[in-house]
């Protein structure tokens, strides 16, 4: 059986479809709830005995309205601010007013923090990373960058504006959204202020928005008259993968050469675009070159930019003047090669705070030691072959605080026992790594580690030894993965003292857990998959303690 629930639905054009495609037959009595504020929305749908819903049926939180849609049995729950009755009847809008004066009632830190919201689709999963970065782009943070962005969302979600939909490992928020009732006054009210131009706006609007926002047709965009030369902002949110002409990227960049922010979305471009590098003021840049190889010096002459996104991109060359680019602080691709330093040019990028994916023939005592800053780096290659360079270089890193080390390279020979890590670390993940030799032993001194993910391929081995008087002091979560032949796993009297959640996948042939991990008081979240039939029938002895261990066992549950 199995129980959906699809939250903040706003649009079923296609959702009958969508649910056809993906959910198999219910006859065993699995159900799917939608939850809707749009009145709209519910008043299109009939029940499950085909009468209409009628207007005084639908209450705020309540009850369930049942409906039948060929093979599926769903249920919906309006959850708006109001009865049905009360939007037909145009009551909705004091209730739309009374939102919109409480997005004018924010301070102007917060206020302008959240009317940006609005580029985003309403109800989309938005990356709190990325968020921070357009939010220091745009101007709205005036210091300590990420960190005052960090407390602006966090005092948002307080006042029930947003709402957190993913959170990291360690507890961070990694992405939020607004519902799409909120949306609807936030969108109404950036539209009023000017604050944005959106497809299906009034023309008018769009003559003195400083933001554009593409949805879809981004070709078709690109062939329109443009009023604004001011244009700061551009971001294009369309799924289709447009193929865009250099020439008309020349003009657009021609017309707008005063962006800060220029997110090219899925858009393909078959090279470097003519005329980038004429967008002097730009802060934040995402582009979408899959066959770009080298960096051009030209994209270096944009000494303003923050943030380099080109995810698509595998860079074997960089230019030496990308050491000039002062205020950098992410470089994201899908690979990237940094040069050596000239000689007669001793600086570094000492604002650089995130790098993914740097590839390891970059990782040196001079190149890291020009990283003074960065607490975020994945490193992806063959770390087999640059082991000695890159073992001894991290700990030239002293603000590193999450480390991911993704080997591509067959038979890896890499060994752990090499690697000095800084001190700073508190996440830690290995891929493919293929240790022969049991990691923990190696992992377990770093005094600040709180999260530790060994993935796919990282440990072949059969044995794993937490056994040191303070051994992992800090960890909090702890993912095994992928360890095959894992069969024995000891742990010494107060190792692990603060984990608090522990998965393992699999664990075919692992025939007990270590039982000083039930003396860990801290421990409530563990997931197990594929257990072996000893450790799933040790397992039993806990079903009367779900009030302490949250125990999920998969795929059949204990």
């Amino acid at each position: 059986k199995y129980f959906i629930v699809l939250d903040d639905v706003f649009n079923d054009s296609e959702l009958w479809d969508d649910l056809e495609e993906v959910l198999p037959d219910d006859q065993n009595g699995s159900r799917v709830l939608i939850t809707v504020t749009d009145p709209d929305l519910l008043a299109s749908l009939e029940m499950e005995n085909g009468e209409t819903i009628r207007r005084d049926s639908v209450l705020i939180g309540g009850p369930l309205i049942r409906l039948k849609h060929e093979a599926w049995h769903l249920f919906i729950l309006h959850y708006g601010s109001m009865p049905l009755e009360s939007y037909l009847q145009g009551e909705a809008i004091p209730t739309l007013w009374r939102q919109m004066f409480s997005v004018m009632e924010l301070p102007f830190h917060l206020k302008v923090c959240f009317i940006y919201l609005c580029v985003f689709p309403p109800s989309i999963e938005i990356s709190t990373e990325q968020l921070y970065q357009l939010w220091v782009a745009e101007g709205f943070i005036p210091y300590n960058g990420e960190e005052t962005a960090e407390h602006y969302l966090k005092e948002l979600i307080h006042r029930g504006f947003i709402q957190v939909s993913k959170r990291s490992a360690g507890g961070t928020i990694k992405a939020c959204y607004v519902t799409s009732f909120v949306y609807t006054s936030l969108l109404w009210v950036a539209e009023k202020a000017e604050f944005v131009w959106i497809p299906g706006m009034e023309k008018e609007s769009r003559a003195n928005a400083k933001r554009y926002i593409i949805w879809e047709n981004l070709i078709d965009f690109f062939s329109l008259e443009y009023s604004d030369i001011y244009l700061q902002s551009f971001l294009n949110h369309s799924s289709e993968s447009d193929h865009l002409n250099p020439k008309d990227c020349e003009n657009f960049f021609k017309r707008f050469k005063y962006l800060r922010v220029l997110n090219m979305g899925s858009a393909v471009l078959d090279q470097y675009p003519p005329g980038l590098e004429n967008l002097y003021l730009l802060k934040y840049l995402k582009l979408n070159i899959p066959s770009l190889k080298c960096l051009p010096s030209l994209l270096c002459t944009l000494l303003n930019l923050e943030t380099l996104e080109m995810p698509s991109s595998y860079i074997d060359h960089s230019p030496e003047d990308i050491w000039m680019m002062q205020k950098l602080m992410h470089l994201n691709f899908g690979s990237i090669s940094l040069p050596a330093s000239p000689k007669n040019y001793s600086s570094s990028l000492k604002n650089l705070i995130f790098i993914s994916a740097l590839n390891p023939s970059s990782c040196t005592p001079d190149i890291l030691g020009r990283l003074p800053s960065v607490q975020t780096l994945r490193i992806s290659g063959d770390l087999s072959y640059y082991q000695s360079g890159v073992s001894k270089s991290l700990c030239e890193l002293h603000k590193l605080e999450c480390l991911k080390l993704v080997n591509e390279s067959k038979p890896s020979r890499m060994v752990l026992s090499e690697y000095q890590f800084p001190p700073s670390l508190i996440q830690l993940s290995l891929s493919n790594t293929e240790l022969m030799e049991d990691p923990m032993p190696i992992l377990e001194n770093l005094p600040l580690l709180r999260v530790l993910k060994l993935k796919q391929n990282s440990y072949l081995g059969r044995k794993l030894a937490c056994v040191g008087l303070s051994s992992f002091p800090e960890l909090k979560v702890l993912h095994l993965k992928s360890m095959y032949w894992l069969d024995e796993w000891t742990m010494g009297a107060g190792a692990m003292p603060k984990l608090e959640s522990l998965i393992v996948n699999p664990c075919a042939y692992l025939r007990k857990l270590p039982e000083e991990l039930w003396c860990i008081k801290s421990l409530r979240k563990l997931d197990l998959h594929w257990p072996e039939t000893q450790l799933r029938q040790g397992l039993r002895t806990f079903e009367d303690m779900e009030w302490r261990y949250d125990i999920q066992l998969y795929p059949y549950g204990i």
